[in-house]
């Protein structure tokens, strides 16, 4: 989440390194929820799981009734963050407590569950309290046992142990740092393992990065890269079947990032907080956009 008064301002006047600006696709409004929806996971059966950063509740959009359900909900904090699924339809979901009035992040507020939904009711499981952690947003699975966590006010990457909830730091690095003027302390934001890499954000650094990850101990190896600088808020993003990249700016809405290193803008939506692709036959070309007005949209990106 970005909440800087002169975004809009500087996403006016900000040129962007390597981008370029080509048609923009016109997304489609499929739900119309109330509150923050901060970020999203699509399951296996189609349905969209949307997390709350205004409350601490989980829930599902159903593509084929346009209906929203509530979940699940999350004792002991304000809302939720990061959520991704682990393992077949059991998913890790960060809480903690930010204030949308204020802005105020609350530290050691932080902590990691587990959300079991292969039953008939879903099953909630608090994993683990990150006493130590500043502001956790961002997470994405390493393996069915292990998944990355990150810490945006810190600048810290985590792994935790999703059967035991023991987790140890990956990675401290300035690129992960929010800068010193940062509206909020918001370094890294989203986050990606993929093919052998991590993919992350710095929403105020305005920057998108990777690190090479070893596929057997989960830490690092070798220094991280940085493939785009000089981005506008940029927040979650999702990889397409073709190894491009489909990002979700507060300001400037969905952008579109290819393996060279072209920046594509594709759609506005405003307030976009997150992406994630459709896993079905039938959607597995269609953006799924939430917003932090509590819509989600939908952008067919073939």
């Amino acid at each position: 989440m970005h909440f800087s008064h002169f975004t809009l301002a500087l996403a006016c006047l900000a040129t962007v390194s390597g981008a370029v600006v080509l048609k923009r696709d016109t997304p489609t409004q499929v739900y119309n929820g109330s509150g923050w929806i901060e970020n999203i996971a699509v399951r296996s059966n189609g349905n969209v799981l949307l997390s709350h950063l205004d409350v601490p509740e989980l829930w599902s959009f159903d593509p084929s009734t346009k209906a929203g359900t509530k979940v699940a909900s999350f004792p002991g904090a304000l809302g939720l963050t990061g959520i991704t699924e682990i393992k077949p339809d059991v998913f890790v979901v960060v809480s903690g407590n930010f204030s949308v009035s204020n802005f105020s992040i609350t530290a050691g507020s932080w902590g990691v569950w587990k959300v079991d939904l292969t039953g008939a009711a879903a099953k909630t499981t608090f994993l683990k309290l990150i006493p130590e952690s500043g502001f956790v947003i961002g997470v994405t699975p390493f393996d069915n046992e292990t998944f990355f966590i990150a810490d945006a006010a810190k600048g810290t990457l985590y792994k935790m142990s999703i059967t035991t909830g023991d987790y140890s730091v990956v990675l401290a690095d300035s690129s992960m740092k929010p800068p010193s003027n940062a509206f909020i302390q918001e370094g890294i934001h989203g986050l990606k393992y993929y093919e052998g890499y991590l993919y992350f954000t710095n929403t105020f650094g305005g920057t998108y990065n990777k690190v090479k990850i070893d596929q057997v101990t989960a830490k690092t190896s070798g220094a991280v890269v940085s493939i785009l600088t000089s981005l506008t808020d940029v927040e979650d993003f999702a990889f397409a079947p073709d190894g491009s990249v489909y990002t979700a700016a507060r300001s400037t809405g969905v952008a579109r990032i290819y393996a060279n290193g072209t920046r594509t803008q594709i759609a506005t939506v405003d307030t976009a907080s997150s992406v994630a692709f459709g896993r079905g036959a039938k959607d597995k070309a269609t953006l799924y956009v939430s917003s932090s007005g509590g819509g989600l949209y939908t952008i067919a990106t073939s």
